[in-house]
Protein backbone atom coordinates (compact mmCIF):
# COMPACT_ATOMS: atom_id res chain seq x y z
CA UNK A 1 0.00 0.00 0.00
CA UNK A 2 3.10 2.58 1.30
CA UNK A 3 4.16 1.36 -2.26
CA UNK A 4 1.48 2.26 -4.30
CA UNK A 5 1.12 5.64 -2.55
CA UNK A 6 4.63 6.39 -3.18
CA UNK A 7 4.57 5.82 -6.96
CA UNK A 8 1.53 7.78 -7.51
CA UNK A 9 3.64 10.79 -5.25
CA UNK A 10 6.10 10.37 -7.86
CA UNK A 11 3.87 10.64 -10.79
CA UNK A 12 2.56 13.61 -9.58
CA UNK A 13 5.83 15.42 -8.52
CA UNK A 14 6.56 14.83 -12.63
CA UNK A 15 3.33 15.77 -13.65
CA UNK A 16 4.23 18.85 -11.40
CA UNK A 17 7.64 19.57 -12.86
CA UNK A 18 6.08 18.92 -16.39
CA UNK A 19 3.62 21.74 -16.43
CA UNK A 20 5.67 23.89 -14.59
CA UNK A 21 8.80 23.43 -17.37
CA UNK A 22 5.73 23.76 -19.93
CA UNK A 23 4.42 26.81 -18.31
CA UNK A 24 7.77 28.69 -18.15
CA UNK A 25 8.45 27.29 -22.07
CA UNK A 26 5.25 28.97 -22.78
CA UNK A 27 6.23 32.22 -20.90
CA UNK A 28 9.42 32.53 -22.78
CA UNK A 29 8.51 32.05 -26.27
CA UNK A 30 5.37 34.27 -25.87
CA UNK A 31 7.20 37.40 -24.45
CA UNK A 32 8.26 39.38 -27.61
CA UNK A 33 9.08 43.19 -28.15
CA UNK A 34 7.19 46.06 -28.46
CA UNK A 35 3.43 45.84 -29.35
CA UNK A 36 3.23 49.07 -30.90
CA UNK A 37 3.66 50.00 -34.47
CA UNK A 38 6.80 52.74 -34.99
CA UNK A 39 5.32 55.41 -37.94
CA UNK A 40 8.08 55.10 -41.34
CA UNK A 41 11.22 57.06 -40.60
CA UNK A 42 11.45 60.26 -42.80
CA UNK A 43 14.98 60.95 -43.46
CA UNK A 44 14.87 65.32 -44.24
CA UNK A 45 18.51 66.51 -44.45
CA UNK A 46 19.32 69.56 -42.94
CA UNK A 47 18.83 72.81 -44.70
CA UNK A 48 20.57 76.34 -43.53
CA UNK A 49 18.68 79.38 -44.70
CA UNK A 50 17.68 80.29 -47.76
CA UNK A 51 17.67 83.80 -49.44
CA UNK A 52 15.79 84.18 -52.67
CA UNK A 53 15.58 87.01 -55.26
CA UNK A 54 13.04 86.78 -57.84
CA UNK A 55 12.77 89.40 -60.76
CA UNK A 56 9.60 89.11 -63.47
CA UNK A 57 10.05 90.86 -66.80
CA UNK A 58 6.64 93.29 -66.74
CA UNK A 59 7.44 96.06 -69.51
CA UNK A 60 5.95 94.71 -72.49
CA UNK A 61 8.58 93.38 -74.73
CA UNK A 62 7.96 90.30 -72.62
CA UNK A 63 5.23 87.67 -72.95
CA UNK A 64 2.87 88.17 -70.58
CA UNK A 65 1.79 84.59 -70.62
CA UNK A 66 5.44 83.61 -69.78
CA UNK A 67 5.23 87.00 -67.01
CA UNK A 68 2.58 84.22 -65.33
CA UNK A 69 3.90 81.07 -65.82
CA UNK A 70 6.93 82.27 -64.06
CA UNK A 71 5.38 83.70 -60.88
CA UNK A 72 3.39 80.43 -60.92
CA UNK A 73 6.73 78.24 -61.14
CA UNK A 74 8.36 79.82 -58.13
CA UNK A 75 5.10 80.21 -55.84
CA UNK A 76 5.14 76.84 -56.75
CA UNK A 77 8.68 76.15 -55.26
CA UNK A 78 8.22 78.62 -52.39
CA UNK A 79 5.34 75.52 -51.06
CA UNK A 80 7.94 72.89 -51.95
CA UNK A 81 10.53 74.67 -49.59
CA UNK A 82 8.16 73.89 -46.29
CA UNK A 83 9.82 70.47 -45.10
CA UNK A 84 10.99 69.28 -41.98
CA UNK A 85 14.94 70.12 -40.57
CA UNK A 86 15.19 73.53 -42.13
CA UNK A 87 16.00 77.42 -41.19
CA UNK A 88 13.77 79.04 -42.96
CA UNK A 89 13.88 81.34 -46.20
CA UNK A 90 13.19 84.53 -47.51
CA UNK A 91 11.44 85.20 -50.68
CA UNK A 92 11.86 88.81 -52.13
CA UNK A 93 10.01 89.71 -55.89
CA UNK A 94 10.24 92.46 -57.89
CA UNK A 95 9.50 93.49 -61.65
CA UNK A 96 11.62 94.86 -63.98
CA UNK A 97 10.43 98.15 -64.27
CA UNK A 98 11.44 101.68 -65.56
CA UNK A 99 12.17 102.23 -62.15
CA UNK A 100 12.71 98.96 -60.66
CA UNK A 101 14.15 100.24 -57.29
CA UNK A 102 10.79 101.75 -56.42
CA UNK A 103 9.25 99.72 -53.65
CA UNK A 104 5.77 99.91 -55.54
CA UNK A 105 7.68 97.24 -57.84
CA UNK A 106 8.49 94.46 -55.38
CA UNK A 107 5.65 92.45 -53.43
CA UNK A 108 6.28 92.45 -49.58
CA UNK A 109 8.80 89.53 -48.83
CA UNK A 110 7.37 85.63 -48.65
CA UNK A 111 8.98 83.82 -45.89
CA UNK A 112 9.00 80.51 -44.44
CA UNK A 113 10.44 79.81 -41.09
CA UNK A 114 12.55 77.62 -39.53
CA UNK A 115 10.88 73.38 -39.09
CA UNK A 116 11.67 70.89 -36.53
CA UNK A 117 13.28 68.05 -37.69
CA UNK A 118 11.55 64.61 -37.30
CA UNK A 119 12.81 62.19 -34.70
CA UNK A 120 15.22 59.10 -34.69
CA UNK A 121 13.62 56.00 -33.95
CA UNK A 122 14.35 54.94 -30.80
CA UNK A 123 17.02 52.23 -30.38
CA UNK A 124 15.58 48.92 -28.59
CA UNK A 125 16.92 48.23 -25.26
CA UNK A 126 18.96 45.21 -24.44
CA UNK A 127 17.37 41.60 -25.45
CA UNK A 128 17.57 39.78 -22.28
CA UNK A 129 18.66 36.62 -22.03
CA UNK A 130 17.10 33.17 -21.05
CA UNK A 131 19.68 31.81 -19.13
CA UNK A 132 17.44 32.10 -15.78
CA UNK A 133 13.81 31.30 -16.52
CA UNK A 134 12.52 32.32 -13.48
CA UNK A 135 13.59 36.15 -14.04
CA UNK A 136 13.35 36.02 -17.78
CA UNK A 137 9.56 36.98 -18.28
CA UNK A 138 9.63 39.86 -16.27
CA UNK A 139 13.02 41.58 -17.50
CA UNK A 140 11.23 40.60 -20.94
CA UNK A 141 7.72 42.22 -20.15
CA UNK A 142 9.46 45.37 -18.68
CA UNK A 143 11.67 45.24 -21.49
CA UNK A 144 8.98 45.54 -23.83
CA UNK A 145 7.16 47.85 -22.28
CA UNK A 146 10.15 50.04 -22.44
CA UNK A 147 10.23 50.00 -26.13
CA UNK A 148 6.55 50.53 -26.30
CA UNK A 149 6.48 53.53 -24.42
CA UNK A 150 9.81 55.04 -26.84
CA UNK A 151 8.21 54.05 -29.67
CA UNK A 152 4.64 55.71 -28.63
CA UNK A 153 6.72 59.11 -27.77
CA UNK A 154 8.36 58.86 -31.55
CA UNK A 155 4.84 58.36 -32.83
CA UNK A 156 2.97 61.37 -30.99
CA UNK A 157 6.58 63.58 -32.03
CA UNK A 158 6.51 62.00 -35.75
CA UNK A 159 2.63 63.45 -35.48
CA UNK A 160 3.27 66.59 -33.89
CA UNK A 161 5.82 67.51 -36.99
CA UNK A 162 3.60 66.26 -39.61
CA UNK A 163 0.61 68.07 -38.12
CA UNK A 164 2.85 71.28 -37.84
CA UNK A 165 4.35 70.77 -41.48
CA UNK A 166 0.80 70.62 -43.18
CA UNK A 167 -0.66 73.47 -41.55
CA UNK A 168 2.33 75.66 -42.31
CA UNK A 169 2.29 74.17 -45.74
CA UNK A 170 -1.39 75.20 -46.43
CA UNK A 171 -0.16 79.07 -44.63
CA UNK A 172 2.63 79.39 -47.47
CA UNK A 173 0.26 78.33 -50.14
CA UNK A 174 -2.06 80.86 -49.39
CA UNK A 175 0.38 83.41 -49.19
CA UNK A 176 1.72 82.54 -52.28
CA UNK A 177 -1.44 82.92 -54.32
CA UNK A 178 -0.36 86.89 -54.36
CA UNK A 179 2.50 86.16 -56.03
CA UNK A 180 0.96 83.67 -58.44
CA UNK A 181 -2.23 85.86 -59.25
CA UNK A 182 0.21 88.99 -59.14
CA UNK A 183 -1.01 91.38 -62.09
CA UNK A 184 1.05 94.49 -62.23
CA UNK A 185 0.41 97.19 -64.86
CA UNK A 186 2.95 97.13 -67.15
CA UNK A 187 5.46 99.50 -67.68
CA UNK A 188 6.47 100.13 -71.14
CA UNK A 189 8.41 102.76 -70.31
CA UNK A 190 11.85 100.95 -70.20
CA UNK A 191 13.55 98.00 -68.58
CA UNK A 192 16.08 98.03 -65.77
CA UNK A 193 17.57 94.84 -65.79
CA UNK A 194 20.52 96.11 -63.70
CA UNK A 195 18.14 97.22 -61.09
CA UNK A 196 17.04 93.65 -60.36
CA UNK A 197 20.74 93.15 -60.03
CA UNK A 198 21.58 95.99 -57.92
CA UNK A 199 18.69 95.15 -55.53
CA UNK A 200 19.76 91.53 -55.45
CA UNK A 201 23.34 92.74 -53.98
CA UNK A 202 21.67 94.46 -51.63
CA UNK A 203 19.05 91.53 -50.23
CA UNK A 204 20.98 88.80 -50.65
CA UNK A 205 24.17 90.13 -48.80
CA UNK A 206 23.88 87.82 -46.13
CA UNK A 207 27.01 85.49 -45.52
CA UNK A 208 25.39 82.46 -43.68
CA UNK A 209 22.96 81.55 -46.25
CA UNK A 210 22.22 79.76 -49.30
CA UNK A 211 21.31 82.59 -52.24
CA UNK A 212 19.25 82.41 -55.24
CA UNK A 213 18.89 84.88 -57.84
CA UNK A 214 16.27 84.08 -60.21
CA UNK A 215 15.30 85.77 -63.41
CA UNK A 216 12.33 85.68 -65.63
CA UNK A 217 12.90 87.86 -68.61
CA UNK A 218 14.25 87.65 -72.17
CA UNK A 219 17.21 89.43 -70.45
CA UNK A 220 17.24 92.70 -73.23
CA UNK A 221 17.27 95.75 -71.35
CA UNK A 222 16.39 99.47 -72.65
CA UNK A 223 18.10 101.24 -69.96
CA UNK A 224 21.80 101.20 -67.86
CA UNK A 225 20.35 103.89 -65.73
CA UNK A 226 20.89 101.16 -62.26
CA UNK A 227 24.43 100.20 -63.51
CA UNK A 228 27.46 100.61 -61.31
CA UNK A 229 31.12 100.29 -62.46
CA UNK A 230 31.95 98.61 -59.18
CA UNK A 231 29.15 95.56 -59.56
CA UNK A 232 31.28 93.04 -61.19
CA UNK A 233 34.56 94.35 -59.51
CA UNK A 234 33.20 94.24 -55.89
CA UNK A 235 31.88 90.82 -56.40
CA UNK A 236 28.55 91.91 -56.04
CA UNK A 237 27.22 88.40 -56.60
CA UNK A 238 29.52 86.79 -54.62
CA UNK A 239 28.33 82.89 -53.94
CA UNK A 240 24.48 83.55 -55.27
CA UNK A 241 23.38 80.88 -57.86
CA UNK A 242 21.77 82.68 -60.91
CA UNK A 243 19.33 81.00 -62.64
CA UNK A 244 17.18 82.41 -65.63
CA UNK A 245 14.10 80.85 -66.33
CA UNK A 246 11.36 81.35 -68.96
CA UNK A 247 14.10 83.04 -70.95
CA UNK A 248 11.79 84.29 -74.12
CA UNK A 249 13.64 84.12 -77.56
CA UNK A 250 12.65 85.21 -81.22
CA UNK A 251 15.92 84.96 -82.44
CA UNK A 252 18.23 81.87 -81.35
CA UNK A 253 21.62 83.58 -82.37
CA UNK A 254 20.22 86.92 -80.60
CA UNK A 255 19.74 84.62 -77.42
CA UNK A 256 22.57 82.61 -77.17
CA UNK A 257 24.83 86.35 -77.51
CA UNK A 258 22.64 87.13 -74.58
CA UNK A 259 23.02 84.37 -72.70
CA UNK A 260 26.63 84.40 -73.11
CA UNK A 261 27.15 88.21 -72.53
CA UNK A 262 24.98 87.92 -69.32
CA UNK A 263 26.72 84.97 -68.04
CA UNK A 264 29.64 86.40 -68.14
CA UNK A 265 28.28 89.38 -66.38
CA UNK A 266 27.07 87.05 -64.19
CA UNK A 267 29.84 84.66 -63.58
CA UNK A 268 32.87 87.57 -63.34
CA UNK A 269 30.48 88.90 -60.81
CA UNK A 270 31.34 85.85 -58.78
CA UNK A 271 28.22 83.91 -59.29
CA UNK A 272 28.39 80.25 -57.79
CA UNK A 273 26.48 78.57 -60.66
CA UNK A 274 24.65 80.19 -63.90
CA UNK A 275 21.75 78.61 -65.66
CA UNK A 276 19.35 79.43 -68.44
CA UNK A 277 16.33 77.77 -69.27
CA UNK A 278 13.70 78.70 -72.18
CA UNK A 279 10.38 78.24 -71.69
CA UNK A 280 10.05 74.56 -73.16
CA UNK A 281 12.71 73.90 -70.60
CA UNK A 282 11.01 76.13 -67.30
CA UNK A 283 8.09 73.94 -67.64
CA UNK A 284 9.43 71.10 -66.79
CA UNK A 285 10.96 72.70 -63.21
CA UNK A 286 9.11 71.80 -60.18
CA UNK A 287 11.44 73.34 -57.60
CA UNK A 288 13.71 75.80 -57.77
CA UNK A 289 15.19 76.21 -54.39
CA UNK A 290 16.42 72.70 -54.13
CA UNK A 291 19.60 72.40 -55.42
CA UNK A 292 22.45 74.85 -54.65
Amino acid sequence: MRLRVNLWMGVLLTLTLTELLVGCSAGISSVGGASITPAPTVNSPHRGPVLVQYCADNTGIYPLDDFHRANQLVASSLVAAVRANTEGLTLYVTRFASDTFDPANSLPPFFVPATPSYPALPTPPPIPTTDNPISYPATATAAAKQQSAAIAAYNTEVARVNAQLTALRAQVAKDAQQLSSWNPPIDERATSLWGCLQLARQRLAAPAATKYLIIASDLKYTTGVDYTADFQASQALQGIHVHVIYQYCQNASICQSLGASWGQIFTSSGAASVRFDDPAQSGTLTDLFGAG
